[in-house]
């Protein structure tokens, strides 16, 4: 799973939620709650993926976020073991639960924020660039008529 693509990565762990949501009682309120999380991010993931195969952007960009869902999954994987008994591990587990939530959308408010920043300033620098060269062959067609 190391090195794979944001989306294929987001769909493994939706997919480890979703079952252990089905799976183990203990976990009910937080795996719903992540569950909810996940739906919402899950558009922006896809728009995220889409636009770095048509833009060609480099998977660096991504690999940070990548590495945070194969921590989750392995986590959601873990927590689907702990069995209904056993109430200090599913209290352990249910804390886990709520911080990788809690980190998720953090992630998302900060990192988000920051790329769209970054990209905003970006595309502001190809505009400007376009304008003055448009200005340049405006200045050229003036000379040549």
């Amino acid at each position: 799973m190391e090195g794979a693509a944001l989306g294929a990565c987001f769909d493994v762990l939706f997919t480890s939620v979703v079952e252990a949501t089905k799976k183990v009682a203990g976990f009910t309120p937080h795996l719903n709650r992540l569950q909810s999380t996940l739906s919402r991010i899950k558009p922006i993931i896809d728009d995220v993926e889409t636009l770095n195969l048509i833009l060609d952007r480099p998977r660096h960009e991504t690999e940070a976020f990548t590495a945070r869902l194969i921590e989750a999954e392995r986590l959601v994987v873990r927590c689907s073991k702990v069995s209904n008994w056993n109430v200090f591990m599913r209290l352990y587990y249910s804390s886990k639960l709520s911080n990788l939530e809690a980190s998720l959308l953090t992630f998302f408010q900060i990192n988000v924020a920051v790329l769209h920043l970054c990209e905003t300033k970006r595309v502001s620098v190809v505009v400007s660039d376009l304008q003055e060269k448009v200005n340049q062959m405006a200045k050229m067609l003036n000379k040549l008529s």
